[in-house]
Parts: C-alpha cells; sequence; structure tokens
C-alpha cells in the first residue's frame, strides 16, 4: 500500500512538471519597442567619452576588465553615475548577492528617473 501511495504520488508530480512545462506565456500585453539612447553627449559620461574619442581616433574604446571584481566595480561606478539610461546584458543574473547588489543600484538609478533596460540571454 505504502509503495503505490509512493508510487502514485510520484506520478502526479510528473504530470504536473510536464503539464507546466508546456504552458506558455500570455501574447496579449503591451510590448513597446525600445532603443538605446543616441543623444548622450550630455551627460558627464557623455562628455568625457567625447574627449577620449576625440584624442584616439579611430579606436573603439573598448577596454577589457581581468576579473569579476573589476567588472563589477565598474558596473557599480557607472550605476551610480547613470544620468539618463543603463542597458545590461547579462549571460547569467542570480539572486546572489552581487545579483542583489547590482539589483540595488539598477533600482536607485531608475529612482533617480535613470531609463534601465535589463536583457538575460
Amino acid at each position: 500500500m505504502y509503495r503505490e501511495t509512493i508510487i502514485v504520488q510520484l506520478l502526479t508530480a510528473v504530470f504536473i512538471l510536464l503539464i507546466a512545462g508546456c504552458a506558455t506565456l500570455p501574447k496579449d500585453f503591451d510590448r513597446p519597442e525600445s532603443y538605446a539612447l543616441t543623444d548622450t553627449e550630455n551627460t558627464a559620461f557623455g562628455k568625457t567619452q567625447a574627449k577620449e574619442r576625440a584624442s584616439h581616433p579611430g579606436k573603439s574604446g573598448f577596454h577589457l576588465l581581468g576579473n569579476g571584481l573589476d567588472a563589477f566595480v565598474a558596473r557599480a561606478v557607472l550605476s551610480s553615475h547613470a544620468e539618463r539610461s543603463i542597458d545590461v546584458q547579462y549571460y547569467l543574473y542570480h539572486n546572489d548577492l552581487v545579483g542583489r547588489l547590482f539589483t540595488d543600484l539598477l533600482l536607485k538609478a531608475a529612482d533617480r528617473g535613470v531609463r534601465g533596460r535589463l536583457l538575460v540571454d
């Protein structure tokens, strides 16, 4: 009897998981198109970058960050000083210490009126 109960419970759980896996997201919600802002020359960062671009013509402005700590500090500083928008793309975004800290920085920027867009790939 006990074994049969366990089997029925397991089959029920598997069935529920299979049905939930077939669920789709609703398609009847507003999805406005959103684009990166291009008129950022009047922000503090935009002015700094304009000077850098002028002194390094033909260069990309790409700067490799050597480790995760450097990358997080760069994101934290840029988020804390953002004036108009923040566009972030992540491959992995977890509910861990770093994820919560960065989410807090994004929310604080939004409270300052900064437009935020987060793409999790």
